[in-house]
């Protein structure tokens, strides 16, 4: 009895997404102001087709229904003189039969399967006008070039390590091009979304996740571009890259609190003391940038979201630094502290950090020891970044992104003073 009565619940939610993808159908599948041909009736008992036949006879009388449904589709479809129903509805309703028999053994998947079904139909002007209207033809080849690299390039290229230790991956640095691509990406949206002076430090801040330095070189290219508009962007720029700075922060912080929170505890002045002066620099920035007015009437945005070229030369770059680091990890091991921080500092500050809070986790060094390697590594990762904002060929955000780290790296050091005073206060 109970399992009748569940195979009746799972019917009814089979009834659910039939009804709630033919309601959508019935008022918005009709053309020129005419009725839909198929409506709520119809996308109802498609489901429960589907949800039956999974109960009768499995996959294969599933896949019988499944065409049965798709042949009367297509007969229907061509004996009607106007033929107003189009693709996207007789899509819709052979997936409805999929979507009835999901139903049956993946209850969650297929519900919500049928919201996303729904969602996507019920969004067809936006999509259309999105496409046509606001997408434009350097954003669509960009996006093309990111999805292949990102879904077609990157599955077939072996995750396999060699060199020292197995240090230097080709898959490892494929992700490093594709992420410089992506945060060009999320920076060419808020600067859409939100215009240039609150979407580039907007989304400098995001990308700071990801790479601070791979941020620094797209917030730079922001600015190579001759005329007013790469002028306008500067101190925007500067800000995102500025930014940067205090996501970095935050995920090295967040990396030490999870792998050794005796070493986040003593670390703490050196993160946040940094992160403050930055935040105070940047907000700096972005009132400047925004007491100039309201955006311009038709922000006059670059013709590329990224360069290849740029994401290409940053990879090869980190590569280099990861092939030193591990050539001089294997010949001095940890004896060589210090300089491995600093090294891997060249890359990012959290894979310094990781590298330290194993060490302190594994009890091969003191937490108190591992706080100066920790400032050097932040130490050498912005002045990483302030010769790639220097090359920058706007002298102005050079300066302006330079003074923001100059502020930083001071900051880190005053902040391990503190942590140096807290250490011997513990001791005593």
């Amino acid at each position: 009895m109970m399992e009748e009565a569940s195979q009746a619940l799972l019917l009814l939610e089979a009834l659910g997404i039939g009804l709630l993808i033919g309601i959508e159908r019935e008022r918005n599948g009709g053309e020129n102001g005419g009725p839909a041909p198929i409506g709520v009736r119809t996308f109802s008992l498609a489901s429960l087709i589907g949800a039956l036949s999974q109960y009768a006879g499995g996959l294969p009388l599933l896949a019988v229904a499944l065409a049965a449904v798709g042949v009367l589709r297509a007969v229907a479809h061509l004996s009607q003189p106007d033929r107003q129903a189009g693709m996207t509805t007789s899509l819709a309703l052979v997936l409805v039969v999929v979507l009835g028999g999901l139903s049956v053994e993946h209850t969650f998947l297929a519900a919500a399967s049928g919201v996303l079904v729904v969602t996507l139909l019920a969004a067809r002007s936006a999509l259309r006008d999105f496409s046509r209207s606001v997408l434009n033809d350097f954003e669509m080849r960009d996006g093309l070039i990111l999805g292949v690299s990102g879904l077609i390039i990157l599955p077939v290229i072996p995750d396999t390590g060699f060199g020292p230790d197995g240090a230097i991956n080709a898959r490892a640095i494929f992700v490093i091009v594709i992420l410089v691509m992506v945060i060009g990406a999320v920076s060419h949206i808020c600067t859409r979304v939100f215009g240039d002076r609150l979407g580039l430090p907007l989304s400098g801040f995001l990308s700071g996740f990801v790479s601070s330095t791979a941020t620094v070189v797209e917030m730079g290219r922001k600015v190579d571009a001759p005329g007013d508009t790469a002028v306008r962007f500067i101190q925007p720029a500067a800000a995102g890259a500025t930014l940067s700075s205090v996501s970095s922060l935050v995920q090295t912080g967040m990396v030490l609190g999870l792998v050794s929170p005796s070493l986040f505890a003593l670390a703490l002045p050196v993160l946040v003391v940094p992160t403050v002066v930055v935040l105070i620099f940047s907000a700096l920035l972005v009132y400047l940038a925004t007491r100039k007015g309201g955006e311009p009437a038709g922000i006059e945005l670059p013709s590329r979201i990224f360069s290849v070229k740029d994401a290409v030369k940053f990879a090869l770059t980190v590569t280099a630094v990861i092939l030193i680091s591990a050539m001089l990890n294997d010949r001095f091991g940890t004896e060589a502290v210090l300089l491995s921080a600093a090294l891997a500092g060249l890359i990012s500050t959290s894979s310094a950090a990781v590298a330290l809070a194993s060490l302190v986790a594994a009890g091969q060094m003191p937490a108190g020891e591992a706080v100066m390697p920790l400032a050097a590594a932040l130490t050498v990762n912005a002045m990483v970044r302030l010769v790639l904002a220097l090359r920058s060929r706007s002298p102005v955000f050079g300066r302006i992104v330079a003074l923001g780290l100059v502020l930083s790296v001071l900051s880190v050091w005053i902040g391990w003073h503190f942590s140096a005073v807290i250490k011997v206060w513990l001791n005593d």
